[in-house]
C-alpha cells in the first residue's frame, strides 16, 4: 500500500481475493502507529532495502515471529487469520451484521457466521435480551 492511499480518517484499497474497492477507517492504535513512522517513500510497508512487500514476505515474517512465540498456540496464528481477529473484535465491540461486513468486506452472512461462530451469537444474544429487558422494562413503568 502506498502513503497516498491513506488520510487521517482511514484508508482505501482494493481487496486481493475480491477485487473489489474498500475503504476502511484507521483503529485508534492503527492510527498511532502510523503517526510513529517516517513517511520517507511512497509505500507504507517495506521490505528492510526499502522495496515494497507482498503478502508473501509478510507471511513468512509472522511465520518467523510465531517460531519464537512461546505461546502454545501460536502455530495456529495465520496471516489469513487477521480478518477474521477483526471479525471476531467488531462483534466484541457490539457492532452489528452490516458493520462487520462494511470492514471486512464478507459478502454474506454465511462467512460471518463462520468467522464470528460463538462470538457472534453471544454477542446478538445479549444484544437481543436487553432489548426484551427494555420492553419489560417499558412494560412495569405504565
Amino acid at each position: 500500500m502506498k502513503w497516498a492511499h491513506f488520510s487521517d480518517e482511514g484508508f482505501d484499497f482494493t481487496q486481493g481475493k475480491t477485487d473489489k474497492p474498500l475503504w476502511i477507517p484507521l483503529t485508534v492504535r492503527l492510527k498511532a502507529h502510523l503517526d510513529g513512522l517516517a513517511r520517507t517513500d511512497s509505500t507504507v510497508v517495506t521490505d528492510a532495502k526499502g522495496r515494497p512487500v507482498s503478502y508473501r514476505i509478510i507471511a513468512e515474517e509472522m511465520r518467523a515471529i510465531k517460531k519464537k512465540m512461546k505461546h502454545e498456540k501460536a502455530s495456529y496464528y495465520k496471516t489469513h487469520g487477521l480478518r477474521k481477529n477483526a471479525t471476531i473484535e467488531l462483534y466484541l465491540a457490539g457492532c452489528d451484521d452490516e458493520m462487520v461486513k462494511a470492514v471486512t468486506r464478507h459478502s454474506g452472512i454465511e462467512m460471518l457466521k463462520k468467522y464470528g461462530g460463538p462470538i457472534r451469537q453471544r454477542e446478538l444474544a445479549k444484544r437481543a435480551q436487553e432489548v426484551r429487558n427494555q420492553m419489560e422494562r417499558s412494560k412495569s413503568e405504565t
